[in-house]
């Protein structure tokens, strides 16, 4: 033991384990310019200067790499817990952004920055580089430490109450239909060779939208949207069981909810007045689908083609996989619920294109049918377009040089008028259609049928 530890005696604490504030004492003293000796660091600290010297290293160690960023991910079903090592303090959006964070499901719960600090040598370093490979290099090293501060932020994201909430409405979803367990049986329908297709359009319900007579000249809410709806399409059925019926075109969507998610808006974002919470909305509006659908396939075998609107374009496709859940197994039903916004439809010499019609041009409508169905172009003589948005009744041809003719059809809606479209004025009479379709002569009948009065 030398003459210093023998001077110090049972101030020496060589034995003892080193202490985090002992190492920051050695830390700061290597850092200082000129650097501390070891023999003033060890007559500090009570130790031997040799045993500083090796513990420095350690430490030392140690220290250079926390300066290294760093990141932490971990996901769970409903978590998602980041810890973010770095020498600037990050945002919460460029977290987001970083890790990719989908928004629209998660939240964040907790928020939270620490600080420490980190240490590295004092050192330059510079390569000489020629074709990929490494010439030469030179490291300036000035033998001092510097102190770096380090942000650790951590972030813990949770689902969505909402989207909680939707896992409950699904799975009670699942409940009903394991209650109500559809078995649909074939039905044994006439045989009809020459019968007719019935296309039933009940376009633009706005299943959901709220108004009150008052500001907007009449009452409207999911339960008078139901009985509406299913009123109007007995009474179109009624209408069709007239003519021997081979089959039953049912088009759905076109607006079918009012809104699209549960901040209450259409797909691009604009508010609307909503009767109830979106979960009812949905599950009432599925019910209301399934009884028209019955009603339908009581009569003749159906096929369903789901349309895409621009209030609901993303409720509308989960709507359309709801009734193919539903369906699947069920012989007498089709469902079509192609992510495609345009859907077509043959029925022997007979084409029939569907489409919401608020984003293409109406006048390119045709060039679109010939473009993009060219077989069931070539082999069909009868050709129309069917749309929505307006709430209006419509019917124009449109002729071209091309000696191209094409019924265009803007069909009418059912909805009561909400606060917005009364006070802008919009006044069209509300309404349901169907078409009467030969198999070989094309359009032989139209009906439409109005609402009930329902306060």
């Amino acid at each position: 033991m030398s003459l210093l530890a023998l001077c110090l005696g049972e101030n020496l604490k060589n034995e003892k384990e080193w202490t985090k504030e002992e190492d920051q004492i050695l830390l700061e003293g290597r850092s200082w310019d000129p650097p501390a000796t070891w023999g003033a660091l060890g007559l500090r600290l009570g130790r031997e200067p040799e045993a500083c010297r090796s513990h420095f290293r350690f430490v030392l160690s140690k220290a250079i790499d926390t300066t290294v960023e760093g990141e932490s991910f971990e996901q769970g079903d409903d978590f998602i817990n980041i810890i973010y090592a770095s020498r600037s303090v990050p945002t919460k959006e460029e977290i987001i952004s970083k890790f990719k964070i989908d928004m629209t499901i998660w939240e964040i719960d907790r928020f939270k920055i620490k600080t420490s600090e980190g240490y590295r040598k004092d050192r330059k370093v510079e390569w000489s580089v020629r074709d990929g490979k490494v010439l030469r290099g030179e490291v300036a090293d000035s033998g001092k430490m510097l102190i770096v501060p380090l942000y650790h932020t951590e972030i813990h994201f949770t689902k969505h109450k909402e989207v909680a909430k939707a896992k409950l409405a699904i799975a009670d979803m699942i409940e009903d239909a394991k209650k109500y367990a559809p078995v649909y049986k074939a039905l044994n329908y006439p045989d009809r060779p020459d019968g007719f297709l019935g296309e039933i359009d009940i376009f633009d319900i706005h299943f959901g939208r709220l108004t009150w007579e008052e500001e907007s000249g009449g009452n409207y809410d999911i339960k008078i949207a139901k009985k509406i709806v299913l009123d109007t399409l007995e009474r179109l059925l009624q209408q069709l069981a007239f003519y021997p019926l081979s089959k039953i075109l049912l088009p759905i969507g076109n607006d079918f909810f009012n809104c699209d998610n549960k901040d209450n808006t259409t797909t691009r974002g604009t508010p609307q007045q909503e009767d109830t919470r979106w979960q009812k909305t949905f599950k009432a509006g599925r019910e209301t689908l399934v009884e028209m659908i019955d009603l339908c396939q009581n009569v003749a075998p159906v096929d369903v083609l789901v349309i895409p609107g621009n209030h609901d374009q993303q409720r509308s496709y989960y709507l359309g996989d709801s009734l193919y859940s539903w369906y699947h197994a069920c012989p007498n039903v089709t469902i079509d619920n192609r992510a495609t916004q345009r859907k077509y439809y043959q029925y022997w010499d007979n084409l029939i294109g569907f489409t919401h019609g608020s984003e293409e041009r109406l006048e390119k409508l045709p060039f679109l049918m010939a473009e993009e169905q060219p077989k069931l172009w070539a082999t069909t003589k009868h050709r129309e377009w069917h749309t929505g948005d307006k709430h209006h009744i419509k019917d124009f041809d449109l002729k071209t040089d091309e000696g191209i003719g094409m019924t265009i059809r803007i069909l009418s809606s059912l909805a009561q008028h909400d606060a917005w479209t009364f006070n802008s004025g919009y006044k069209s009479k509300r309404a349901a259609q169907a078409f009467l379709w030969s198999q070989h002569e094309g359009l032989s009948a139209q009906f439409t049928a109005l609402p009930p009065n329902i306060k």
